[in-house]
C-alpha cells in the first residue's frame, strides 16, 4: 500500500541544512494500523507531508498503492492525492457555516461526482461514524469528539486506500479521545489502512504495530501482542 525506500527530505535556508528525514524507509500493507511515534521535531510531521503528497523529498523512492510518484506532476500528484488518501487532522477543519452533510460533499462536488453518488458516500460515511441522523447540523452544535467523527467521515466519503490520521484525538479530552479511538480501531477491522501520527504512549499501545521516529529516522519497530507485551522487530 505505502512503500517508501531511503527517503531523504532536506530543508534548507542561506546558511543551515535541516535533515528532517534521512534514509527514511517503511513498508505498510493494506489493512494494517500503524503508529507513529517521536519527540517533537523527530520527523514525524515531516513523514506525513510527504507520506500525503503534500510535500517532496530530496533522495529516494515512494509507491503509494503500486503507483510510483516519482516525475509526477503537480496536477498528477493531486489527483493520486484525492483519490488514494483520507486525511484526518488534529483540528478538525470542518467549515462552520456548513451543515455536516455539506462539509463532507465539499471534497466529493471538487472530484467531480455527482449528486446522487455524492448523497451516496456521504450518507455511508455518516453512518459508518455514528451520526447519519445529524446531518443537518452545524459543527457547533456538536461535541469535539463528534466534530472530529465528522471530519473522519469526510475523509471516509472519498473512499481511500489509506487514512492518514495527524494527532486525530490531541484537543479532546481522554472520554471522546477513547470513543475516536474506539471508531477508528473499528473502521482498521473493517479493513481500513490507517498510519496515525500519536504522542500518546497509550494510544501507541493500544494500536499492534508501532514506528518510533528520532532525527529524521526510524529508530524502532514494534509489533504488540494482545497481552500489551511489545515483540522487538527488525527495521
Amino acid at each position: 500500500m505505502l512503500k517508501m525506500n531511503n527517503i531523504s527530505r532536506i530543508y534548507r535556508s542561506d546558511t543551515i541544512q535541516t535533515h528532517a528525514l534521512r534514509d527514511f524507509s517503511l513498508e505498510v500493507k493494506a489493512g494494517e494500523f500503524v503508529a507513529v511515534t517521536g519527540p517533537s521535531g523527530s520527523g514525524k510531521s515531516t513523514f506525513l507531508n510527504v507520506a500525503g503528497l503534500l510535500d517532496g523529498f530530496d533522495q529516494g523512492s515512494y509507491e503509494l498503492d503500486g503507483v510510483n510518484i516519482q516525475g509526477l506532476n503537480d496536477d498528477q500528484l493531486s489527483k493520486l492525492r484525492n483519490e488514494k488518501i483520507g486525511f484526518i487532522f488534529q483540528n478538525y477543519n470542518l467549515i462552520p457555516d456548513f451543515n455536516l452533510f455539506d462539509n463532507i460533499d465539499m471534497p466529493l462536488r471538487y472530484r467531480g461526482f455527482d449528486a446522487k453518488e455524492r448523497k451516496r458516500r456521504i450518507t455511508h460515511a455518516l453512518e459508518q461514524v455514528g451520526l447519519a441522523s445529524r446531518a443537518d447540523y452545524l459543527p457547533s452544535q456538536l461535541s469535539g469528539g463528534q466534530q472530529q467523527r465528522v471530519a473522519i467521515a469526510r475523509a471516509l466519503a472519498g473512499e481511500p486506500k489509506i487514512l492518514l490520521a495527524d494527532e486525530p484525538t490531541g484537543n479532546l479530552d481522554s472520554l471522546m479521545a477513547r470513543q475516536v479511538m474506539e471508531l477508528l480501531h473499528k473502521l482498521n477491522e473493517q479493513g481500513s489502512t490507517i498510519i496515525m501520527v500519536t504522542h500518546d504512549p497509550d494510544q501507541a499501545r493500544s494500536i499492534s504495530r508501532n514506528v518510533q521516529v528520532i532525527d529524521g529516522q526510524i529508530t524502532d519497530h514494534s509489533i504488540y501482542a494482545p497481552t500489551n507485551e511489545a515483540i522487538e522487530v527488525s527495521a
